[in-house]
């Protein structure tokens, strides 16, 4: 009886760890030289993918097919109305489309008419965003740091697509998912002068946000503003945690290059985030691929239930990358899952989107 009981508990256990995969279903390479410096991506529903180059002369938005090649790009650098100033997050729930402009400290709101033709319908100053956006229901979901009327400081707020109108969503202090002041000062002292990325998704009326530094997002309600926080730092999640040494190596100009690669790759950082009616998933990434004596940033995913319980754990070992940030789009509607990787060589940088499948 007692063995029969084990085997079954296996089994239960097996379910529960393994009931979804991640299988990879195609790769992309990007056309070489279309993009200069680029990264964050969206998809559209004809399976284009649509890039911000920031180092492009003309600052442009450029369009490529899912073979990879450059099929269309748009937008021009200066002061008018219908140029751009600095090109960088970006978001697309069809059929919006929102574009930070860190130049001119705005986010512009277009509508997509129909073959990549994009109008611009809106926009606003968005003076204290630094990081990711989402749309919701005509609102941009935004990443930053404000201080409402009230002199409370928050790290996500929200805005209407014509900037009428400012919500405060997640209060500052739960930056790390730090469930007390005194947790948060802890946390801070150990990472303060080297992270600064939150990522964030937004499924129906659940907000979810983690920071880069600590695998623990934040789930924020937005019909009732409950806070709560769940996730799991597995066993191979190294949290970063700098002493006063370190952090006054990194200020010394001789010595931070050095001292920054270490702790790239001593430690552990949380790359991205995407959420649908049945789950949340995460994204950290650990910097342990060897190849020709160089070290790149492989990808593990965690997949949760929406009250917190971890449904499945996987390593995407086909994947690295050169760069912490990896750069995401999540198809809810399709349950398909886009990781780009930056690779570069003498020449110049490649780029590479992997397209994933979820699967129960």
């Amino acid at each position: 009886m007692r063995k029969r009981a084990l085997v079954c508990s296996f089994f239960i256990l097996a379910n529960v760890c393994f009931s979804w995969q991640m299988k990879r279903i195609k790769s992309i390479n990007i056309e070489n030289e279309a993009l200069f410096v680029s990264g964050p991506f969206v998809v559209l529903e004809d399976g284009n993918l649509l890039f911000t180059d920031i180092r492009d002369k003309d600052n442009q938005i450029k369009v490529f097919n899912e073979n990879g090649k450059l099929i269309k790009a748009w937008g021009k650098m200066g002061p008018g109305p219908d140029e751009f100033g600095g090109l960088g997050f970006l978001d697309y729930q069809s059929p919006y489309l929102a574009v930070v402009d860190g130049g001119k400290h705005r986010i512009h709101v277009f509508e997509n008419l129909n073959n990549c033709e994009f109008k611009m319908i809106g926009g606003f100053l968005s003076w204290e965003q630094f990081g990711h956006m989402k749309i919701w229901n005509k609102n941009v979901l935004i990443h930053g740091h404000i201080v409402s009327p009230k002199g409370k400081e928050y790290m996500l707020f929200m805005r209407n697509f014509e900037g009428k109108k400012t919500r405060y969503i997640l209060p500052l202090k739960h930056r790390y998912g730090a469930r007390s002041m005194r947790e948060q000062k802890k946390i801070e002292e150990q990472v303060s002068g080297f992270l600064f990325l939150a990522f964030l998704d937004v499924c129906q009326d659940k907000v979810y946000c983690v920071h880069e530094a600590r695998l623990r997002l934040a789930k924020i309600d937005l019909k009732t503003n409950k806070i709560e926080f769940i996730g799991k730092e597995p066993k191979n999640f190294r949290a970063l945690s700098m002493n006063k040494k370190t952090k006054i190596a990194l200020k010394n100009p001789q010595t931070d290059k050095e001292v920054a690669e270490e702790i790239l790759t001593q430690y552990s950082f949380v790359s991205g985030i995407f959420t649908d009616k049945d789950f949340v998933g995460v994204l950290y990434v650990n910097r342990e691929k060897k190849i020709n004596n160089e070290l790149f940033f492989t990808p593990y995913i965690q997949i949760y239930d929406h009250s917190g319980e971890l449904l499945h754990e996987q390593p995407l070992a086909s994947f690295y990358s050169e760069e912490r940030f990896t750069p995401l789009f999540y198809e809810k509607n399709k349950r398909h899952l886009y990781l780009c990787s930056i690779v570069s060589d003498l020449e110049a940088i490649n780029y590479t989107v992997y397209k994933f499948s979820i699967e129960p």
